[in-house]
């Protein structure tokens, strides 16, 4: 498949952004993704927002709001790189051509470039892949990457399958970035893509490297809870013109800014989505959460948001007619992930890593906005230090390391979906010990059939080249979430309720021995 200097593996925004970063640095670049455009990726289906010191937002008071939201165990130094250079990576991608909003209120937006309401980024990952092919990037679509070579002087290459053409092969490279994105896939409720799997998180265990703070996952407080309705986040703004109650007609949530300290549903969408999220899963333990949608005038629904609203309504169906929607929350963001310096280096030479993939800028509970900033900020240095390193390509070509072995046990597709429920069940925005527990047992039962999972068209054998990435990722998260007993941002522990000072640090994960193991510092 060709040498290179750089590989970046993942096309979302972070490694888009790398991906051009390097390029343009005059690294030989090539980008691995799994569908063959690149717009199957979170940062496509993102709203378009960024929030950055920027105009009247000091880096100072970005940072401490940042920090605040993190519940304090965000990392410092990372921190400080998105915070100080936030303006200055958007202003970067705007010399690019990119087209990107800046607001001397803290806010960015690329929405004005999406090419439908749902793909606020699809805008800008669009602008970004043709910039990338103008730069000389090898865009080498419908391809995994199934295993990294380490050697002792570091990364010396990448295993690959094309899925579709049932292809294994090997590329050679001197350094490799670690942009795949989380693993929102491994959840029954997700607004995240199908092909969100965690790949790069197994990518990294297996390479022996660590991941930290894998229980937080961000949960977005309000998504469609219908039959016939797609799996979608709407917007918590919208709590400031419908109304949000529990069966009772209670407006819970409403009730809770109020205690909170915060003025409406757009404030508690940029700092306060954990808080909500929680409330919603334990409202959801009595009964129906409802959003009164039918109580919208008529006129309102030709405007913005519920003229795009409407568009997940059954075809055909009338809002007013249809009666209160019932809501809940959806998996939305992984705010932990493989442990990085500021120059996105990881432990092992030659191997870095950005964006959603990482941990340590986020800490317990995310800004809203801040996602797409750190792709920006970290991809561009992700991109620009791989491509300064210049180590030298192996002078070896290895054998590619054969990525698909079917077998004749449990359906790929029925293990996929007895995963995501198991993990829907455990490790949702309300947990307990025996849920947990239950969640582990149902992941280590599937770990062991995996060499037995049955596949037979190419999507299937895709499929069978996810699972171990969602499997790895599930438990990690699972064995996380078990080892921190408090409660923490957008971990809830219903049997440990309490945040607790003691616990303000974080946790890690590695793989020995292909067993999972968890600490904290």
């Amino acid at each position: 498949m060709g040498d290179y200097d750089v590989v970046i593996i993942g096309a979302g925004g972070a490694g888009l952004v790398a991906a051009v970063a390097a390029a343009k640095e005059g690294a030989r670049v090539a980008l691995l993704h799994k569908t063959q455009h690149g717009f199957a990726t979170c940062t496509a289906y993102a709203g378009g927002g960024f929030s950055l010191a920027y105009g009247e937002v000091s880096p100072e008071q970005h940072y401490q709001k940042t920090m605040e939201t993190g519940r304090g165990i965000n990392r410092p130094d990372l921190l400080d790189v998105l915070c100080q250079e936030g303006g200055a990576a958007l202003t970067q991608l705007k010399e690019w051509g990119v087209n990107i909003r800046l607001s001397e209120r803290g806010h960015a937006s690329v929405s004005s470039s999406a090419r439908t309401p749902i793909m606020g980024g699809g805008g800008l990952t669009a602008e970004l892949t043709a910039l990338a092919s103008s730069v000389g990037v090898d865009m080498l679509g419908n391809t995994v990457a199934t295993r990294l070579e380490i050697f002792d002087s570091g990364v010396q290459g990448v295993h690959t399958y094309d899925w579709r053409l049932g292809r294994n092969g090997y590329i050679r490279c001197g350094n490799v970035v670690l942009a795949g994105g989380g693993g929102g896939a491994i959840y029954r409720n997700t607004d995240n893509p199908a092909r969100i799997t965690g790949d790069t998180y197994a990518l990294a265990l297996q390479a022996g490297l660590t991941l930290t703070d894998m229980e937080f996952v961000q949960f977005y407080p309000l998504g469609w809870n219908e039959p016939g309705f797609p799996c979608w986040m709407i917007g918590l703004p919208i709590i400031d013109h419908v109304r949000l109650t529990d069966e009772e007609g209670t407006p819970f949530l409403h009730v809770a800014l109020s205690e909170w300290g915060l003025k409406n549903g757009r404030e508690a969408n940029l700092y306060a989505r954990d808080r909500s999220a929680r409330l919603m899963g334990q409202k959801l333990q009595e009964g129906k959460v409802l959003l009164h949608l039918q109580e919208v005038p008529e006129a309102n629904w030709e405007k913005s948001p519920f003229a795009e609203m409407r568009r997940f309504y059954p075809r055909g169906t009338d809002p007013k007619s249809f009666g209160p929607i019932s809501v809940a929350p959806v998996e939305h963001y992984f705010t932990g992930g493989v442990i990085i310096d500021e120059h996105c280096r990881t432990e092992i030479g030659g191997l870095y890593a950005c964006g959603e993939t990482t941990g340590g800028v986020d800490g317990a509970s995310r800004i809203g906005g801040n996602a797409l900033t750190n792709i920006v900020v970290f991809g561009l240095r992700a991109g620009r230090q791989a491509a300064a390193q210049h180590r030298p390509t192996p002078a070896a070509a290895l054998e590619p390391h054969p990525a698909v072995r079917p077998g004749t046990g449990l359906h790929i597709v029925a293990a996929r979906n007895e995963l995501r429920d198991a993990v829907q069940k455990g490790l949702g925005p309300v947990r307990d010990r025996a849920g947990i527990e239950a969640a582990i047992a149902a992941i280590e039962n599937l770990r062991q059939q995996l060499p037995s999972f049955a596949a037979s068209t190419p999507y299937e054998n895709l499929l069978l080249c996810e699972m171990p990435g969602m499997l790895l990722t599930a438990l990690s998260v699972a064995k996380s979430a078990l080892l921190r007993e408090e409660s923490r941002g957008v971990h809830y522990r219903a049997d440990f309720p309490s945040e607790v000072p003691s616990w303000q640090k974080s946790t890690f994960v590695n793989l020995r021995g292909g067993a999972i193991r968890v600490w904290c510092d």
